[in-house]
This record gives C-alpha cells, sequence and structure tokens, in this order.
C-alpha cells in the first residue's frame, strides 16, 4: 500500500507546543494593557474637576491622550513577551522612556495628578522590561511616590495614590509570575510530548521495522541455502516472499515518517481520497475537520491514517465511511473484518496514540460487514 504523500503537499508546520497560548498573546495580550487604561480617570477627572487653567487642562489631556496612545501601542507590538522575561529590544526602551517622559513634563503642568501615570509605567516595566529594568522602575516610583507629595506639601491628599502604587506594583509582581509559571508549565509539557512521540516512533521502529528486517534476514539466508542445495525454484519463492517483505518494510518507514510530519487533517483527508482512489476503493466523509478540536487534529489524522492503511492492506474492502462529529470520530468498511485476530501493532499504535490526547479507540465489526475503528474524546471540548 502507498499513501503518495508527498513533501510538497505537506502544510508548512505551525509554532507548536504551546502555540495556542502564544497566539492568545499575540492577538490578545494587549488587552493585558487595556485593563490598565481605567486609571486615566484619575488624572482626567483631576484635570475637568479641579481649578486649572484652560491651557494646563487642554496640554494636560493632551498628554494624557498621548500617554495612552503610546501605552497601548507598545503592548500591541510587544504582548507576546509576556510571561517570556521580558525584551531587550531598543524600541520597546523607547516606548518606555516616552512614557517616562510625558511623566516628567506633566510634573510642572499637573503636579501630582501625574502619580495617576505611575502604575502604568510599573505595569509597562513588569510585563514587557527585563528583571533589571523592572527593579530599577519600581524604586525610582516608589521615591517620587513619597518625594513628590512632600515637595508639593501634599502628602495627606496623596496617600490614597501612594497606596494604589504599592498594590499595583505587588499585583503585577504576582501576576507576572503566574503568567511565567504557566508558561514555564507548558514549555515542559511540549518537552514531555516531544520525547513522548520520540518514544512512539522507538517503539514503531523496533515493533514494525525491526521484525520485518528480522523476517528480510532469515528469508535471505534461507534462499542462500536453497540455491545452494540447487532448489532454484523453491529459491525463487523465498525471494518473492522477501520482495515482498521489503514492501511492507517500506511501508513502515513511511507511516512513521508521516507519523511526525502530519500537521494538517485536512491535507491528510485529502492524501486519504487520494490513495483510496488509487486503490479503487469509494471513500466517503461526513463532516469537516473543524469539527475536531485544533489541538486534535494532527492526532486524529495519524489514527485516519492508519486505520486506512490497514484497510487497503488487509481488508479486501471496497467502501469505507468516515464520519467526523463533535466528540467522536469513526471509520468503518466492509472488508473481510477482524476475524478474531488479536490486536496487532497498527490497532496498538491508535490505540496508544488515542491515549495521548485522553481519548478512547475501539477497534469492532461494522456496521458495513467489515471492520469500524471508532475515536471517542470529550464533546465538551470539541464544542
Amino acid at each position: 500500500m502507498k499513501l503518495n504523500a508527498q513533501g510538497t503537499n505537506q502544510a508548512p508546520e505551525e509554532a507548536c507546543d504551546f502555540g495556542d497560548e502564544q497566539k492568545f498573546w499575540d492577538r490578545w495580550g494587549w488587552m493585558v494593557a487595556g485593563v490598565w487604561i481605567i486609571f486615566l480617570v484619575f488624572p482626567i477627572l483631576d484635570l475637568l474637576v479641579e481649578d486649572y487653567p484652560l491651557p494646563t487642562r487642554i496640554i494636560g489631556l493632551s498628554l494624557v491622550v498621548l500617554f495612552a496612545a503610546i501605552y497601548l501601542g507598545a503592548y500591541a507590538k510587544y504582548s507576546w513577551i509576556v510571561g517570556q522575561g521580558g525584551t531587550d529590544q531598543r524600541r520597546a526602551h523607547v516606548y518606555f522612556l516616552m512614557l517616562c517622559a510625558i511623566i516628567v513634563i506633566g510634573v510642572p503642568v499637573t503636579g501630582l495628578t501625574v502619580m495617576g501615570l505611575f502604575p502604568f509605567i510599573t505595569s509597562y516595566a513588569a510585563f514587557l522590561l527585563t528583571k533589571k529594568w523592572t527593579i530599577t522602575t519600581y524604586a525610582t516610583v516608589l521615591v517620587a511616590c513619597f518625594a513628590l507629595p512632600v515637595y508639593f506639601g501634599k502628602f495627606t491628599d496623596a496617600i490614597f495614590l501612594i497606596g494604589l502604587n504599592i498594590v499595583l506594583m505587588v499585583v503585577y509582581v504576582i501576576t507576572v509570575a503566574a503568567i511565567t509559571r504557566s508558561t514555564d508549565a507548558e514549555r515542559i509539557r511540549a518537552d514531555f510530548l516531544v520525547v513522548a512521540e520520540q518514544e512512539r516512533v522507538a517503539r514503531d521502529v523496533h515493533d514494525g521495522i525491526g521484525h520485518s528486517l528480522t523476517a528480510l534476514n532469515l528469508k535471505a539466508q534461507l534462499a542462500l541455502r536453497l540455491m545452494d542445495e540447487k532448489q532454484y525454484l523453491q529459491a525463487r519463492g523465498e525471494l518473492v516472499q522477501l520482495s515482498e517483505l521489503a514492501v511492507d518494510a517500506l511501508d513502515s518507514v513511511r507511516t512513521t515518517v508521516q507519523g511526525l510530519n502530519r500537521q494538517d487533517l485536512d491535507i491528510e483527508l485529502a492524501e486519504l481520497q487520494h490513495a483510496c482512489n488509487d486503490n479503487n476503493l469509494e471513500f466517503t466523509v461526513a463532516g469537516t475537520a473543524e469539527q475536531i478540536p485544533l489541538q486534535h487534529r494532527s492526532h486524529v489524522a495519524w489514527i485516519l491514517r492508519e486505520a486506512v492503511t490497514n484497510v487497503l492492506r488487509h481488508a479486501h474492502a471496497s467502501t469505507v465511511v468516515l464520519h467526523i462529529e463533535p466528540g467522536q470520530v469513526s471509520i468503518d468498511d466492509d472488508g473481510d473484518g477482524c476475524q478474531g485476530n488479536s490486536p496487532g501493532h497498527g490497532i496498538r499504535g491508535m490505540q496508544e496514540r488515542a491515549r495521548q490526547f485522553d481519548a478512547s479507540c475501539t477497534v469492532g465489526a461494522s456496521r458495513l460487514g467489515g471492520t469500524s475503528v471508532q475515536v471517542v474524546f470529550d464533546a465538551k471540548e470539541a464544542r
């Protein structure tokens, strides 16, 4: 059997491991900054309510708007770094220094009102910059929180802002630690999955290819003995079987390699359709790949490929029907069936693969008269 999986048809391999979490931060990480924008209400209300000259209000509000724009823009660009230990990129530092410059400019214009901007630069440093920058920023803000009220002679009026800044700095540290811990856990999990996949390949090589090579060696030795005894007809028969074993071993190698590289379930379904057409086998699909959770599609693709491989090799079937539903996948054929045989390497491999994503894989009689392979996982997760 040959599945005709050409390298040119492979889908580009996505950054995996904790890719889903990374995509979340790439797309929605700026919301971490957006949440804290609410604290701009303090300097805005102060500028609107207090008795400031009109030019001061205009300049102050303009500075606040510019501050918010730079802050959100920086997060939109660097949200991917959240939980990754911060960045040393020059532009990130430029954005940060621009925010600090606006605060410095705002001190003679609005006085203690600029303290309402301190939580933004501390969050920026904690989430986006390295630990050295964070420590320096925290120390500077702590000094400023006490020095400015003393300088303007309004320490009592600034107690709330002092307490707010200190509390938020603690919250930022705890939040960053939690995100970093989660990211580290995902990285460890990704490493574990890589090791598990390596172990699976080792099992495939040992159980499949190792067995085939042993059989090839025995057949070759037998053919040589028969030739020495001038039993050429029997020797030719052994060589024919040796050739068939070599083809099976090559198929096993292809299956192992495809199990490492296949990522896209849609492409896998197209390859299976092509393979069945080449072997005059009717292949029908009810459902779409989108009904399978993204994190399960690679596993499901591997199981389907193995199931169809078994059909093409052993079942003598004319029809294969694949049903894809939220929470389960089943594949039925009208071939010879299991015929009471004990589970072979292919079935064990499918069941082991299913266990890797907390699913079950059962093999039994099909309503079409042949074999049915059913994979069941969490329907809630699928929705």
